[in-house]
């Protein structure tokens, strides 16, 4: 049966090289479509994660914005030994986020201040790759690290000094020099312009909040039990108004940009899928007009008429072969290629303002969303030519003899 539907399929070779084309093509352009979106979505995540928001977090439960927790949690302590005793926590560290002012001599801005731990910061953050000038934040000393716009816009150089104020505990205004050690460049406007780093001792010091924090950032191993250890630390938290999240929790805008992509996404294969499957019905039914005076011939000499559907569905599983093997093959080349040189976007703009990200997408395989795609196309390939199959099935040997 499937050597004589492959003879029959490249009896026309024009007509299905065309099709064996439709179909390869189209499965390539959906598996590049897939990879480039799922590669977006995860550098995206990768950035927003990597430069702020950490991967779990510790924070007070009554806070207005989760994003940026403005309360204090007085005693950290025990959270911090809850996240120090998971093993699927790869480094942790505690922070302060306020929002202050920066004075310089020729200027004063607003900022938001992020005090962290230096040492364990480097490893929660990819922040320390983007340094241009100068050094890190060292935990004992008063040093600040700002972005370049920031420098800018203070007229301040390394080794100057500038005057941090923020609330303090008490309700005063509390301030304190410290001097430019590092000045990084992200690319983002926010990271850039609008965002200092400071040690945590210090501005403990600063805001009269010995040994208290706002935040425990977490990192984790493997990122997809983000959510998993997020539960497991809060079930395991002292009671109080603090609680554990995931980035997703946090990070909720790029939840949402994940689901728009997916939607268009989905919108885009079932065009595709609707095309080839055209295609195959178009390609069965020039097949079966040509050819009914073949299956008279056939039904008159003994063939049943269930043979000649199984004939007619197994050509359209060579096609699909043929046209699905081109398509893998062809994408697989694609996100190979890009995977290695990078596939350069304007993304870089898009999300500039709010993230440092890069305008490079580095293309990964997801063989599960390419398994799918795959299988979509054969069993598409075979619904499409059922109609010719059946049709043909209720063909009459007499009338079909007769006919020219």
């Amino acid at each position: 049966m499937l050597r004589l539907a492959w003879r029959n399929v490249w009896r026309n070779r024009r007509r299905s090289l065309i099709n064996v084309a439709a179909m390869g093509f189209g499965l390539a352009a959906i598996m590049f479509g897939q990879s480039l979106i799922i590669s977006l979505q995860q550098q995206l995540v990768e950035k927003a994660t990597g430069s702020i928001t950490g991967h779990v977090r510790v924070q007070r439960s009554d806070v207005d914005e989760s994003k940026f927790p403005d309360k204090f949690m007085a005693d950290p302590e025990p959270a911090a030994k809850v996240l120090a005793a998971d093993p699927r926590v790869a480094v942790w560290g505690r922070r302060i986020q306020v929002t202050g002012l920066i004075s310089a001599p020729s200027a004063s801005l607003g900022v938001l201040i992020c005090a962290v731990e230096p040492e364990k910061e480097k490893l929660l953050t990819d922040m320390v790759g983007y340094l241009k000038e100068g050094t890190y934040l060292d935990p004992d000393k008063k040093g600040i690290v700002m972005g370049r716009k920031l420098a800018n816009r203070l007229d301040v150089r390394l080794g100057e000094k500038v005057v941090v104020m923020s609330q303090a505990s008490d309700g005063s205004m509390g301030a304190e020099a410290f001097r430019v050690v590092g000045i990084h460049q992200t690319g983002s406007e926010s990271f850039d312009g609008q965002i200092v780093w400071l040690p945590l001792k210090a501005m403990q010091e600063l805001l009269v909040r010995p040994g208290q924090a706002n935040q425990l950032a977490a990192r984790v191993k493997d990122i997809t039990t983000a959510e998993q250890v997020a539960l497991d630390v809060d079930a395991k938290l002292p009671p109080g108004p603090i609680r554990a999240i995931s980035w997703k929790a946090i990070d909720r805008e790029i939840i949402s940009i994940q689901a728009f992509q997916n939607g268009i996404l989905t919108i885009v294969l079932v065009i595709v899928f609707l095309i080839v499957a055209l295609g195959i019905l178009n390609t069965q039914l020039m097949s079966l007009f040509e050819r009914v005076r073949e299956f008279g011939v056939l039904m008159a000499i003994g063939a049943r008429p269930r043979w000649v559907v199984r004939l007619i569905l197994a050509e359209s599983l060579v096609l699909g072969s043929v046209g699905a093997l081109l398509g893998l093959t062809i994408g697989a080349a694609l996100i190979a290629h890009f995977g290695r040189a990078g596939l350069r976007l304007p993304v870089g703009e898009a999300f500039s303002y709010f993230l440092p990200f890069p305008s490079v997408i580095y293309m990964i395989p997801a063989w599960r969303l390419h398994a799918f795609a795959t299988f979509s196309v054969f069993l598409i390939t075979l619904l499409a030519s059922l109609p010719p199959a059946l049709r043909a099935g209720r063909l009459k040997p007499a009338e079909a003899l007769r006919h020219v």
